[in-house]
């Protein structure tokens, strides 16, 4: 799919650039009842809506969220390599990869190293926050390894599953790696 089909389909469903696919559903949701029956948003102006022009914005609505569905599920059937485009991220425009194929295998993942693959990726600290439910500050804390603010090991051993799952990494590598640093600083404190 062209950039510019993109743009339509997400103009269509009223969405900026970077739509996520919840963000997409819901929009689709909420037009398919807008125009789907009667509305009561609709209803003043209900001569000026014919059943044909109903009609054709419903299959619009429907046209495009399938075309934005397929081009979903392409994108996560590629393979992703390391530091390629955001997933998360609809229509965006994709980032040169700065290493290609996987990470070094003796790369330790602390911080700053999730940090700058994050924004290698282009992925905001936003973004991640709301997809994972947490608050920015944790997750700043996590980056700049500031263990004092973190949860408890239990609980940081999730946020770093989740995480490393985001930035498309493998979890368990990114929990060890994390997790010994963590002890590291627990044991000295």
């Amino acid at each position: 799919m062209t950039p510019e089909e993109m743009k339509r389909h997400l103009d269509v469903l009223e969405l900026g650039a970077r739509a996520t696919p919840s963000e997409i559903k819901n929009a689709y949701l909420r037009l398919r009842k807008l125009y789907g029956g009667t509305s009561i948003v609709l209803d003043p102006i209900a001569e000026e809506f014919s059943d044909k022009k109903r009609s054709k914005i419903l299959q619009e609505i429907e046209d495009a969220y399938a075309a934005l569905l397929k081009a979903g599920r392409e994108r996560e059937a590629a393979p992703m390599p390391y530091a390629a485009a955001a997933p998360a991220a609809v229509g965006a425009a994709p980032k040169e990869a700065e290493p290609a194929g996987p990470p070094p295998a003796d790369l330790v993942f602390s911080g700053p190293v999730l940090r700058e693959v994050r924004e290698r990726l282009g992925i905001d600290l936003l973004e991640i926050s709301k997809l994972l439910k947490l608050r920015g500050e944790l997750l700043r804390g996590m980056e700049e390894e500031r263990y004092e603010i973190l949860p408890e090991e239990i609980y940081l051993k999730v946020h770093l599953k989740n995480l490393a799952a985001c930035l498309r990494l493998k979890p368990a590598k990114v929990v060890d790696d994390y997790i010994a640093r963590y002890r590291e600083w627990k044991s000295k404190r």
